[in-house]
């Protein structure tokens, strides 16, 4: 009789499947030098985990993988890259990249802005019959294809000077010394731009589907001021910049969790800094420093950049509270703001956005009606969430450079700064992308990793600062002192003609508790925040049941 089949022996080591590992160019050319020097095809698939399919199939792709890694500017890009895609016309990327390197060379300052414009020059100048818009996801393309990874305003990063850099470290280090002051007394506050209602163009368009005409504006900016001390112990409320003082969603909104501005720029001023300085930094640093247990008078160091809407240091003196100025060309480089606390926060802001969106697709919503419904205001609370879940470390680490001998007992090198802050956007891009493949909506289960680096990075460049003309000045900030937080007239904001009344704000207070009770990650303190709105709600339904002689009984 012939043995069962379940008795018959099976290797297992069959049964075990390799693991698919993806080679970055480098690999894949270093591979092919040891394939050429005899190594055995054997040692070569345990050393790099790959099939020996793999292996023959590089082979045959020898000439053009060499050819394409020796044409490659920067061939650091090639240990991270893994495709042999290139630019749809090559001709205009090697005289644009020519043309770059040539303005450098003169110091010449440069954004994306001009590189996108020199690039349509050449559009015409070379005859491409196709059409490109040169927009700012073909810039983010670009740079990633020749290791460009930063363009900074007035050609910041390209013409750093790093003497001057590490002058100023020893002079800033000399300053603390003299003045005897702790990372509780030193700030540093930076302004960027945030495109805050940008999608990736890959979910625009369906197919040959054009964006239609009522699209909201993708390029839709706020500009958001960001300070922090170097304790990494106080993160002063944003201060937000927009483009309407009055728009229709802040309608009968009495307070916000930023300090909210406008202009037809939605730029930072001169005005609207020293407004944030006097009436919001001043006193907010001033309090955390005598919590911090620290003298009623201590001094107080605000460290800025060369931001031409910074007013001069001598306006910017109040309560023994003082401004620095760092030198020209460092501050992208050394300012604690630039290494990457803004950054976090718009990682942050970016990743709720786009979950948001994918939330809304998997409802089956379409990704025009989400952006009809996502208004300023979502944007305004999201931004102030996501810079209160930037936590202690990046906000210390950020310091690392202007101030490492003094602050950390640990020595952080800068490589391995830059490979945490990577790490954590590389994780959160995965998760993005597994949930929108996860879905069976065509505009987003194709989402690639680069679609959701170019909306990260999509306003990079974005300059904090527009010319203005005295018309265009209308700033004013909109939650004034009694809408601070901690007012005595916090309650007094709910007014009898609340189109929400009180009592059905009770009622979803009380949903919502019994909601927030099922869910393991939800902190009891967070609930308790709930009880603490429904609490104060009641009292207000009391206040304004009195009668309007006050002595008599509450009306029930």
């Amino acid at each position: 009789m012939s043995k069962r089949v379940k008795d018959i022996p099976v290797d297992n080591s069959e049964k075990k499947k390799r693991k698919h590992l993806s080679l970055s160019i480098a690999q894949k050319v270093e591979l092919l030098k040891k394939l050429d020097a005899g190594v055995s095809v054997r040692c070569l698939t345990e050393e790099y985990g790959v099939g020996t399919t793999t292996i023959y199939d590089l082979k045959k792709q020898k000439d053009k993988l060499l050819k394409f890694y020796s044409d490659s500017d920067n061939q650091e890009l090639m240990k991270n890259r893994k495709t042999l895609h290139r630019a749809k016309n090559e001709d205009l990327d090697r005289v644009l990249i020519e043309w770059i390197r040539q303005q450098r060379s003169k110091d010449m300052p440069l954004t994306g802005l001009l590189v996108m414009k020199q690039a349509r020059i050449y559009h015409e100048e070379l005859n491409i019959e196709s059409e490109c818009e040169y927009s700012e996801g073909w810039l983010q393309k670009f740079k990633k294809r020749h290791g460009i990874k930063y363009l900074k305003m007035c050609g910041e990063k390209a013409s750093v000077d790093h003497e001057t850099s590490e002058n100023y470290i020893d002079e800033f280090a000399q300053i603390i010394s003299d003045e005897n002051l702790s990372p509780e007394q030193i700030y540093n506050a930076d302004e960027t731009a945030l495109y805050w209602c940008y999608v990736p163009r890959k979910t625009l368009t369906i197919a040959d589907e054009r964006t239609p005409a009522d699209f909201k504006d993708a390029k839709q900016r706020l500009t958001v001021l960001g300070c922090v001390n170097a304790a990494g112990t106080h993160k002063i409320k944003l201060a937000v910049i927009g483009k309407n003082l009055y728009p229709k969603c802040l309608k009968g909104v009495g307070s916000l969790p930023v300090h909210y501005y406008a202009n037809k720029k939605a730029s930072v001023t001169r005005e609207i800094f020293s407004d944030w300085f006097n009436k919001h930094f001043v006193p907010a640093a001033r309090a955390h420093c005598k919590q911090a247990g620290l003298e009623d008078n201590c001094k107080i160091l605000l460290f800025l950049d060369n931001c031409s809407a910074h007013p001069p240091p001598e306006l910017l003196v109040k309560s023994n509270v003082f401004s620095i100025y760092l030198p020209p060309n460092v501050t992208s480089v050394i300012q604690p703001c630039d290494q990457g606390i803004l950054r976090s926060m718009k990682s942050k802001y970016k990743h709720f956005f786009l979950n948001s969106m994918l939330a809304s697709v998997k409802r089956g919503l379409k990704i025009q009606d989400f952006l009809k419904e996502f208004s300023l205001k979502d944007a305004i609370y999201a931004v102030a969430n996501a810079w209160n879940d930037v936590d202690k470390s990046t906000l210390t680490n950020a310091w690392h450079k202007l101030w490492a001998t003094m602050m950390f007992e640990k020595d952080i090198g800068d490589n391995d700064f830059e490979v945490f802050r990577d790490s954590n956007e590389k994780m959160m891009i995965s998760k993005l992308i597994t949930y929108a493949k996860s879905l069976s909506a065509e505009s987003v289960n194709k989402l690639e990793e680069a679609d959701i680096e170019e909306m990260l990075n999509i306003d990079n460049d974005a300059p904090v600062v527009h010319p203005l003309g005295e018309e265009d000045i209308a700033e004013r900030a909109l939650n004034t002192d009694q809408y601070e937080e901690g007012s005595s007239n916090d309650e007094d904001m709910i007014s009898t003609d609340e189109k929400i009344s009180i009592d059905h704000m009770v009622k979803m207070c009380d949903q919502l508790i019994a909601g927030l009770e099922q869910c393991a990650f939800i902190s009891k303190q967070e609930i308790m925040a709930i009880y603490s709105i429904k609490e104060k709600l009641l009292k207000q339904k009391l206040v304004l049941r009195r009668p309007l002689g006050g002595g008599g009984k509450e009306d029930h």
